[in-house]
């Protein structure tokens, strides 16, 4: 039975997508997806790992359009962590933030909270090392359960961590890696954003021509052999275009 919160995310996300942004998508990358598509349900046992290249505001909402593509029967639970200061609401951002955190919840997905590394010990933020680490320890914490209950899952993320001032790819966290480990079997799903042009990495880019692309799906069986970050990260890399690559050209 379908739920309504699986209604709620593909009428806001998807109509959200079509709406403002029509994306151009190539006919490899649609095909990508109805594999990885097809490999979820015959293996109803693995989890994947959605992850992207961060450079705008509205890159949550592609994100997700893409989430409910490959998954459109909605057989996965849905994680995002998220950054700390999106929902804290000591700030007047971190209030408004919670505010869509709301509805993001209301569409069936779950925003586990995190402290970024640039934000420990950061004057415009204030977190310690110690309130960082508290939110990595909740994070593991919640992939441990959910893999333990048996819930297929579905991870959302950014190895980056933020957007990107550039648009160029910067280093990353092994994040991702780590989730994999906890969720194996798991399937990683590379997913290259970009646009025609310029962009505004904090507007919301409307009318823009946006690319996605999809890149070569890792597949992990073990949780003691996994992808290094690099191999993932070329995966993304190499289906963006030459100049947006940075660090992992």
């Amino acid at each position: 039975m379908t739920r309504i919160e699986d209604c709620n995310r593909k009428i806001l996300f998807d109509g959200v997508t079509n709406l403002f942004y029509t994306p151009e998508m190539r006919p490899e990358a649609k095909e990508k997806i109805e594999q990885v598509t097809e490999f979820l349900e015959e293996n109803p046992g693995y989890n994947f790992v959605l992850y992207f290249n961060h450079i705008s505001f509205n890159d949550p909402a592609i994100l997700m359009h893409v989430a409910n593509l490959i998954n459109p029967k909605s057989t996965r639970h849905l994680l995002v962590p998220t950054s700390y200061s999106h929902i804290d609401t000591k700030n007047f951002k971190g209030a408004l933030s919670e505010l869509g955190m709301k509805v993001v919840r209301g569409c069936g997905i779950e925003i586990v909270p995190v402290v970024q590394t640039y934000q420990i010990n950061n004057p415009e933020f204030g977190y310690t090392e110690e309130e960082a680490r508290q939110t990595y320890v909740n994070l593991v914490n919640r992939l441990k359960e959910l893999k333990g209950s048996n819930t297929p899952t579905g991870v959302l993320i950014s190895p980056e961590g933020h957007r990107s001032d550039t648009g160029e790819m910067i280093g990353v966290g092994s994040g991702m890696v780590a989730a994999g480990r906890l969720l194996a079997p798991v399937i990683y799903v590379p997913l290259g954003i970009s646009y025609e042009g310029k962009y505004s990495r904090k507007g919301f880019n409307i009318g823009k021509k946006m690319r996605i692309n999809i890149g070569e799906v890792v597949i992990q069986d073990d949780p003691k052999i996994y992808p290094t970050v690099e191999e993932l990260m070329k995966n993304l890399a190499v289906v963006l275009p030459e100049e947006m690559r940075g660090v992992w050209r």
